[in-house]
């Protein structure tokens, strides 16, 4: 299976291959790549089940981290960065841990943790008794941000949430949100970053992101953004492209 994404900048230029969160698509990225491709080659992939690729069943981190690896090496991708964001932050974390070799670096954006996902009940019932309706979907994108987005971006984000395999939800709430790689893998070096918002409720707060995920990387370094929940991609766009873009030239 190869996974459908969005390609912009010059070949040439280090790699940097996105992914987004629950209910994304490869366009979730869009505004921080438009800058970014200036000076970087950026993949933005479409996750199994949502935007234009095929749903996938088991849609486990493992097979996921197989598709992954399979669409990079259809594209001619190497020694990328890997970006992920909530839901594919537990995968390109995973991803690095096993095959650092493989990877120059990741940013992992309010990410979900290598140990499972806490969630409150109310959290749990949206995700597993999903609603294919636009009013569940309106609620779903409402409780991810902080910060009012504009109302093209709101219809973008309310339509790839709406566009996504119902069956996408219930398996991350129950299944692999809740598989745990934290006994799994050595220490590794390779530079990670860790951005959070300071407003999001959807995933641990930082002192468990630290002891969960983020010390297993060296060197590392994480950011709060004030005022932010969990969609930073759309809610401060200019600021993670300042702050990714600074991380990744001073580990190049």
């Amino acid at each position: 299976m190869i996974l459908t994404s969005i390609q912009k900048g010059n070949p040439q230029h280090p790699p940097l291959v996105f992914m987004h969160y629950l209910g994304g698509s490869a366009q979730t990225w869009l505004p921080v790549i438009d800058t970014l491709s200036q000076h970087f080659y950026c993949i933005s992939l479409d996750m199994p089940g949502f935007g234009d690729s095929a749903h996938l069943s088991p849609a486990s981190i493992a097979t996921q981290a197989e598709v992954v690896r399979a669409t990079l090496k259809e594209l001619g991708v190497s020694q990328p960065w890997l970006i992920g964001h909530s839901m594919t932050g537990k995968l390109v974390a995973a991803m690095a841990l096993e095959a650092p070799t493989e990877v120059a670096g990741i940013i992992l954006t309010t990410p979900s943790p290598l140990c499972p996902q806490p969630m409150t009940d109310q959290q749990f019932a949206m995700q597993y008794e999903w609603q294919a309706t636009r009013e569940h979907a309106s609620k779903f994108v409402a409780g991810s941000h902080h910060k009012p987005l504009s109302p093209a971006l709101e219809q973008r984000t309310l339509d790839d949430v709406l566009r996504a395999n119902p069956a996408a939800f219930p398996y991350w709430a129950k299944t692999a949100s809740q598989e745990d790689f934290t006994q799994r893998f050595d220490d590794i070096t390779l530079p990670a970053l860790l951005l959070l918002g300071e407003d999001d409720d959807n995933v641990p707060r930082l002192e468990q992101q630290l002891s969960s995920t983020l010390h297993q990387f060296s060197p590392h370094e994480y950011q709060i953004m004030e005022g932010c929940g969990h969609l930073l991609p759309l809610e401060a766009t200019e600021q993670l492209v300042a702050i990714m873009s600074a991380f990744i030239n001073k580990y190049a």
